[in-house]
């Protein structure tokens, strides 16, 4: 079977009619915004279901599961195709993480492939005549920290997929080098960053035409460096990217831009399985991934505390919102003092996802007013706009897989690598470069998370999956850097709890809260329940929700995979199997 089949069908009936994530809703008494032809983001199948943000990815995993391959299998190759469509936002030169349940073992498996800070980073990395200088952690070659999405794919693939490693990733070589349409979220991008671009011509020139113009969107782009690394990764497997002509090459592009990224760096990088943290909700079971990542403990959280509190009525219902928010607020105030890389620091995982403490935090909350902002967790800390990609897939045997992998904000550090057509990614600005002041995110962390040699910084990403009485139920993951954690949140509580239909979910109005900044923010100008978050003491402002929300969800005996229609993703299956009952 040709595994490239259907991608320019799927590019003109998908990316031609994808939405800007920038999409407002005016006056709406209605909590869902507009969307074209709403049920291009849902697909319903029995034979296993592959939802990615961006179409051609969720096509080609379909496709390798059309071809014999599991879940796995289908997830590196949606990978893989994500960093050749959708470059800005993750690709070979970052990293993330990932969980995978297995059907036959009935075992969750956390893959952390986080990328690490380079050797030669310390505290005061950023530290310029005594002031902390932000900008070095976000572009350049400072910002750059070790990469660890191609060791990330290799484990995935080589504990877990049936297929050969080769024919995974053919998939997205060919794409690269024959080309592909520039999708509508990607030319948006590339117009937003074009004066950063100036600043980096290197990098601004794969995205520019002969005479030096950004390319649009349907123009169509090739990627002939990219494909190149991916033949290398076919026929050598990851050992080039870490200590070999891909590593130097690697180095050779940082350091020109004032890094400190060394060969050591990347010959002694290694991918960390770990436990995931497990949770119960209304009879479900929710498996996360532990820290470095920080969305699943603030998930289960967050959950553990509406068990006790009255938080039974409409989802809409303003007294409803309110609790659920302040829930939200005690597990970002908890993130931000407790959370960081386990490697480096003690976290109390234990008592943060107990009961005994849900309910300690639940006492607290009052069901008519805000809280003081340092009553929010236990212990208050010292004093642009994300890319970031999520694949959920489960297939026909029940393999469950939910993978998050970034290169953090748009095209990440810029620092390009010409040879191979790498994106390095800026995942130094997820470390608090100056504890107690706000990160790119605006989020608030202390020493726990400060810049350390070797350590992975803290992530909002949050793949999860859930079962039911020991079943696969839903596998579900975002980007869109704190909002991940808010998105994945809403969608459980709609899904699970209140029976909300996925694809209705998804495209409803979202609010977010991160504890610090104090600010709900809802996605609409006005929304019917804003009035009365308001009397109780919500600083509320609208503003643009650009998390991305994508899931496969059991029903009955199919699957359901809806994607985000904010960032243009459509969902896939393989061809029904004549011969399935």
């Amino acid at each position: 079977m040709d595994l490239f089949r259907h991608c320019f069908t799927i590019v003109t009936f998908g990316l031609l009619i994808a939405l800007s994530a920038s999409v407002w809703a005016e006056e709406s008494v209605d909590f869902r915004p507009h969307f074209d032809q709403v049920e291009q983001y849902r697909v319903t199948s029995d034979g296993g279901v592959v939802a990615a943000d961006e179409p051609l990815a969720s096509q080609i995993g379909a496709d390798v599961l059309d071809a014999g391959g599991n879940a796995a299998d289908a997830g590196v190759a949606a990978m893989l195709t994500l960093s050749v469509t959708n470059p800005a936002s993750s690709g070979l030169g970052g990293g993330g993480f990932c969980l995978y349940r297995d059907a036959a073992t009935e075992q969750t498996t956390a893959l952390d492939f986080r990328e690490t800070a380079p050797g030669a980073a310390h505290r005061d990395l950023y530290a310029v005549d005594g002031e902390v200088d932000h900008s070095l952690a976000r572009h350049g070659g400072l910002a750059v920290a070790t990469p660890g999405e191609p060791a990330g794919l290799w484990s995935l693939h080589g504990r877990f997929g049936e297929l050969q490693w080769s024919e995974v990733i053919e998939p997205a070589r060919k794409l690269a080098a024959q080309g592909h349409p520039i999708s509508a979220p990607l030319a948006n991008h590339l117009r937003n960053m074009e004066d950063t671009l100036d600043d980096w011509p290197e990098l601004r020139q794969v995205f520019s035409d002969e005479e030096g113009q950004l390319l649009e969107e349907g123009d169509i782009l090739v990627r002939e460096d990219l494909a190149r690394a991916l033949a290398i990764l076919a026929e050598e497997g990851v050992r080039p990217f870490y200590a070999g002509e891909i590593a130097d090459a690697i180095v050779d592009a940082v350091q020109r831009h004032d890094g400190i990224l060394s060969t050591e760096d990347l010959s002694s990088y290694a991918l960390i399985p770990r436990e995931p943290v497990v949770g119960e909700f209304e009879g479900y079971e929710i498996h996360a991934m532990p820290p470095p990542s920080s969305g699943g403990i603030a998930l289960i959280q967050a959950l553990n505390i509406l068990t006790h509190l009255d938080a039974e009525a409409d989802r809409h219902d303003p007294a409803y919102l309110h609790l659920v928010v302040e829930a939200l607020k005690h597990a970002f105030a908890d993130r931000a003092h407790w959370l960081g890389d386990a490697d480096f620091i003690e976290i109390p995982t234990d008592k943060l996802l107990s009961d005994e403490y849900a309910e300690k935090l639940a006492s607290r909350i009052d069901p008519d007013s805000v809280l003081d902002t340092y009553a929010y967790g236990t212990t208050p800390p010292d004093h642009e706009m994300a890319g970031t990609a999520h694949v959920s897939i489960i297939d026909g045997h029940d393999n469950m897989l939910a993978c998050t992998t970034t290169i953090n904000t748009r095209f990440g550090s810029l620092v390009f690598v010409p040879e191979y057509g790498l994106i390095l990614n800026n995942e130094m600005a997820d470390f608090n470069v100056e504890p107690g002041e706000p990160n790119i995110f605006g989020l608030i962390g202390n020493e726990q998370n400060a810049v350390e040699a070797k350590k992975r910084p803290l992530s909002s990403m949050s793949p999860t999956l859930v079962l039911e009485n020991g079943r696969p139920a839903l596998s579900i993951g975002a980007s869109g850097g704190p909002m991940i954690i808010s998105g994945v949140f809403f969608a459980i509580l709609d899904i699970l709890i209140h029976d909300v239909d996925p694809l209705d979910a998804i495209t409803s109005h979202r609010i977010h809260h991160q504890w610090i900044p104090e600010t709900l923010f809802v996605e609409a100008d006005h929304l019917p329940f804003a009035d009365e978050l308001v009397a109780r003491g919500h600083s509320v402002e609208a503003r643009r929700i650009f998390s991305a929300v994508q899931l496969v969800f059991r029903n009955d005996d199919d699957w359901i995979g809806v994607t985000d229609p904010r960032k243009g993703g459509i969902p896939a299956a393989p061809d029904p199997d004549p011969d399935r009952q």
